[in-house]
């Protein structure tokens, strides 16, 4: 949700994430276990029914407030069909297009990964041994499962499928420029962690001289940076596990010259 905001508001849209769980962590605190969100547990689904509804309405209320167009992002486990129905009937009452998006995962390994990089560090679970936070997870998860309802086009609704970490996608009802410009992002998510290594150019001869632009070649000083960094990335891979990262450069001569060392 944060990385589609971050998306939409670089794209020029005003937008906002709405999150439930933060809004549940608030209210009746950090920490809960995997019985809150058992389905046949009338007490918390009361409690939950209840929370997710004040967040609807919290941003119901700054979508509409501002004439020249809004996109809310509704976070939240909107599992079972009769859950969609009541959100898309009070938002599109008030002229508000709905678009649903549903992440599917059934790849046991994806699922375990995700837990230990992503949900660990969850609030819920700051003080909580790893092993006890897998299981309560999971228990969790099986709580969801439980009465989960896929989204399908009966519900007469625009959504995006995504299956096992974009290894398939599904679209229904996708049309107009905002949907699309969603639909092409989360396509393209990655949700895997890669390291991102960064590193300035060598010294040009237009550094030596303070000018600016152009298009001057490396220095001896540049060129023996170059070879440093080639070395450097080498030894970072030099164990054979992984390949040899993709490099991108400017086409500028200085930036071409300084990863030219660099096996590919």
């Amino acid at each position: 949700a944060k990385s589609l905001e971050r998306y939409l508001t670089w794209l020029g849209f005003t937008t906002r994430v709405f999150n439930v769980g933060d809004h549940r962590r608030e209210t009746v605190g950090v920490q809960v276990k995997a019985d809150f969100f058992d389905p046949r547990n009338t007490e918390a689904v009361a409690s939950r029914s209840r929370i997710a509804r004040e967040v609807l309405l919290e941003m119901m209320e700054w979508l509409v407030d501002d004439a020249d167009g809004r996109v809310g992002i509704y976070d939240a486990t909107n599992s079972t069909k009769s859950r969609r129905l009541s959100i898309r009937t009070q938002l599109e009452a008030v002229n508000v297009r709905v678009l649903f998006y549903e992440s599917i995962c059934t790849d046991e390994s994806l699922i375990e990964r995700n837990i230990l990089e992503n949900k660990l560090r969850s609030p819920d679970y700051r003080h909580v041994s790893q092993d006890d936070a897998v299981k309560d997870f999971k228990r969790r998860i099986a709580n969801y499962a439980s009465a989960y309802e896929t989204l399908d086009a009966v519900e007469d609704v625009s959504f995006i499928k995504n299956i096992n970490a974009s290894r398939q996608m599904v679209l229904n009802a996708i049309s107009g420029y905002l949907p699309s410009k969603i639909a092409s992002f989360l396509l393209n998510s990655n949700i895997h962690t890669r390291t991102l290594y960064l590193s300035r150019h060598g010294e040009s001869e237009w550094n030596i001289t303070g000018q600016l632009g152009g298009d001057p070649p490396l220095t001896r000083r540049g060129q023996l940076y170059a070879i440093r960094l080639a070395e450097y990335i080498s030894a970072e891979f030099a164990d054979g596990r992984t390949d040899m990262p993709q490099i991108w450069t400017s086409q500028l001569l200085r930036t071409r010259q300084t990863v030219a060392n660099i096996p590919s």
